[in-house]
């Protein structure tokens, strides 16, 4: 299966590559929310996963998880926001959205494993 990484930091989305690929997944990188959109009409089947940043340019991740939701094609896909944003008031915003989880820049490759690994239990058992 695919994880989408969606930040427009290349070392970041790369960090973040390094920590999923071990898991077994493919990694998608996109370095905004459009970017995001445009992998996700091609890919979206075999994507079971987002990775989404919240400030980006060109459409944030809030928008991001805004258009995703919307459409139920996507239904099966999980989101997890990776971000610096960290304040409740974001963090209630992302999940009434629709984000899955939720895990706070910075981070380490074991808190980001264990992360996806909670969400995506959590996601699957719903």
């Amino acid at each position: 299966m695919k994880v989408l990484v969606v930040d427009d930091s290349l070392v970041v989305r790369t960090i973040i590559e390094n920590t999923v690929k071990p898991m077994g997944y493919t990694v998608l990188q996109a370095g905004n929310g459009l970017e995001a959109l445009d992998l996700l009409a091609k890919y979206a089947e075999s994507v079971e996963l987002v990775l989404l940043d919240w400030n980006m340019p060109v459409q944030d991740g809030y928008e991001t998880i805004k258009r995703i939701k919307a459409n139920p094609y996507y239904d099966h896909i999980c989101i997890l926001m990776v971000s610096t944003e960290s304040e409740d008031e974001k963090i209630d915003q992302a999940f009434a959205a629709g984000a899955n989880g939720y895990l706070s820049k910075p981070f380490d490759s074991e808190e980001l494993a264990e992360k996806i690994k909670t969400t995506l239990a959590a996601f699957r058992a719903r």
